[in-house]
């Protein structure tokens, strides 16, 4: 818990710097965000969000590595995202509506995030324009990674989509279990094992 507090502060400037890389804020609106941000630890497969939980904090990962799934009509784990420090994870749609998610995101390792929650954001944009704006613009950011997954799954075969993986976050293969990898391309353990095989060969 010491070293958690250690790093509390640097973690949280971190996530400013990242907001800061879609619209300039202001002294006084960065201040403001940093009263506002927690940091939080989740320990290997606690959830950040339960599957039908209400997703309530945006949650900027400093350290650690999560995943994002659902359940199938056959009641099966199907992955579909993966997110290691400097993502962003959350249930837009819950968070938004404050209806339960469809999707539980969950920590496959020990992971240390940085909070903010939806009650402080909104109060956060009544007080400050560039931060409703960069709220917008974040929200732009990942509907549009969300769209750019449904076209990779309807035009992409599982070997581009496992070279795509590999290539944005490469660490994934020694952090995730392969199953998992597996479930994120539909595909059975086999099949990734060869194409990792033939990839390996080239």
């Amino acid at each position: 818990m010491l070293k958690l507090r250690a790093f509390a502060m640097e973690w949280r400037r971190n996530f400013i710097t990242y907001l800061q890389g879609f619209i300039p804020l202001s002294s006084e609106a960065k201040m403001a965000l940093l009263d506002a941000l927690k940091v939080r630890q989740y320990a290997k497969r606690e959830h950040i969000v339960p599957l039908n939980g209400v997703s309530d904090v945006i949650s900027f990962i400093a350290k650690g590595c999560v995943r994002e799934y659902y359940h199938n009509n056959q009641a099966e784990e199907v992955v579909v995202w993966f997110g290691i420090e400097n993502d962003i994870a959350v249930s837009l749609p819950s968070f938004i509506s404050q209806r339960p998610s469809h999707t539980a995101i969950q920590a496959i390792e020990l992971t240390n995030v940085v909070q903010l929650s939806r009650a402080d954001l909104y109060q956060l944009y009544d007080q400050f324009h560039e931060i409703e704006r960069l709220g917008r613009i974040i929200a732009e950011h990942y509907l549009m990674n969300s769209d750019a997954y449904i076209k990779e799954l309807q035009t992409q075969n599982a070997a581009e989509r496992y070279h795509n993986l590999m290539t944005l976050k490469p660490q994934i293969l020694q952090r995730v279990p392969l199953s998992m990898i597996a479930s994120f391309l539909g595909i059975s353990g086999e099949t990734l094992s060869r194409i990792r095989a033939k990839r390996a060969n080239y």
